[in-house]
C-alpha cells in the first residue's frame, strides 16, 4: 500500500512538472511570438508612420552630374540649384526669391553653400539675364535628368544630387523653404565634406 501511495504521488509530482514545464514553454513561446506577429500586422497594414525626417524628395537611384553629362561647377561646396523654367510667371519669382532668402538664413553654414542654376535651351533667358547675380551657370538636357522646371535640387560636393524640392503652390512655399532651410543644416551638421 505504501508503494502505491508513493507511485501516485511521484506520479503527480511528475505531472505537475510537465504541466508547469508546458506553461513555461508557452509563455516563453507568447512572450517571443506576440512581438513579431504584431510587428508583421503593423507593417502589412500600412499602420506605421516612418520617421522620415527630410522635407525634401530624396533622389533614388542614385544621380550625378557625371550621369547627365556634366562637369560639377563648382566642387568644393554644396549646392542649391534652382532649374530655371521655359516662362518665369510670379510664382516662380517668389520660388527664385525665397531660395535666396534661405541661403541667407543658413548662416554660418552659407559659407558651405553655393546657389547653382540649371538652364536648359528652353530655359527663360530673359529672366535669367535680369535676375543672376554671380552664381554658376550649367547648361543640361532636361530630358536626362529627374527634376522638372522650377525644382529646387540639393547637390552635394562631389556631384551627388541628393535631394529636390520640387514645385508647390504659392501657399505652401513658405512651408517648403522652412523645410529646405531644416534639411540643408541638419546635412552640413552631419557631413565633413564640402
Amino acid at each position: 500500500m505504501l508503494k502505491n501511495t508513493l507511485g501516485t504521488r511521484q506520479g503527480q509530482t511528475i505531472y505537475q512538472q510537465q504541466k508547469q514545464g508546458r506553461l513555461k514553454l508557452l509563455a516563453l513561446l507568447f512572450i517571443f511570438a506576440v512581438p513579431v506577429i504584431a510587428a508583421h500586422l503593423i507593417l502589412n497594414q500600412g499602420w506605421y508612420q516612418s520617421g522620415v525626417t527630410n522635407k525634401g524628395i530624396l533622389i533614388e537611384p542614385r544621380f550625378t552630374f557625371t550621369d547627365a553629362g556634366l562637369v560639377n561647377p563648382v566642387s568644393e561646396r554644396w549646392q542649391l540649384a534652382f532649374i530655371v523654367p521655359e516662362q518665369c510667371d510670379a510664382l516662380c519669382e517668389q520660388r527664385w526669391h525665397l531660395l535666396n532668402q534661405s541661403y541667407i538664413a543658413l548662416g554660418a553654414y552659407s559659407e558651405r553653400v553655393v546657389i547653382t542654376l540649371l538652364v536648359s535651351e528652353i530655359s527663360d533667358s530673359a529672366w535669367l539675364a535680369k535676375n543672376r547675380q554671380d552664381q554658376p551657370i550649367l547648361m543640361f538636357d532636361q530630358s536626362s535628368v529627374p527634376v522638372k522646371a522650377q525644382d529646387y535640387l540639393l547637390v552635394d560636393p562631389l556631384g551627388q544630387w541628393v535631394m529636390r524640392y520640387p514645385e508647390v503652390n504659392d501657399v505652401n512655399l513658405v512651408s517648403q523653404n522652412k523645410g529646405l532651410i531644416a534639411d540643408v543644416r541638419k546635412i552640413l551638421k552631419l557631413s565633413r565634406v564640402g
